[in-house]
């Protein structure tokens, strides 16, 4: 699990690193919020699970997302969160890495404001102890938009 771990934190900073300092060094717009989340992880039966997270938004000038999040969970007491994607119109579509608990999520958001939108994922577990053995999670959530450039 240590290995697993640390193997998606390594690649996840490497991931955040290089794309902040080439593909984001021409921002658009940079937003920090809060989000609280609840969903369901199999493993393999259903179980509830929530998180407040506080993360930023990097939008560059060809709509190009970039984002991050970090926060406290439950069961797994803490989380993060790193992804790119695509601003269409009024709606952000989000993929990426959850390094822990260990899964690959899509994530996309709806009833977009200046103040706050709705977020929804769909993540893809390893089943191993890395991803505290869920095949799958699907989350709803709030953002609450608390800076913006």
């Amino acid at each position: 699990m240590k290995k697993q771990l640390l193997f998606s934190l390594v690649i996840a900073c490497f991931f955040c690193g290089s794309i902040t300092a080439q593909e984001f060094s021409n921002k658009r717009s940079k937003t920090s919020f809060f989000e609280a989340n609840a969903g369901l992880a199999f493993v393999p039966f259903p179980f509830p699970g929530v998180s407040y997270l506080y993360g930023t938004t990097f939008v560059n000038k060809d709509d190009v997302i970039f984002e991050y999040q970090i926060g406290l969970a439950l069961p797994s007491l803490v989380t993060a969160k790193i992804g790119m994607g695509k601003r269409f119109d009024n709606t952000d579509v989000v993929i990426g890495i959850r390094p822990f608990p260990l899964h690959f999520y899509a994530q996309t958001s709806f009833s977009n404001t200046a103040t706050n939108s709705w977020i929804a994922s769909i993540e893809v577990g390893t089943q191993s102890d890395a991803s505290l053995f869920s095949a799958a999670m699907i989350n709803v959530g709030y953002r609450w938009k608390i800076d913006k450039d």
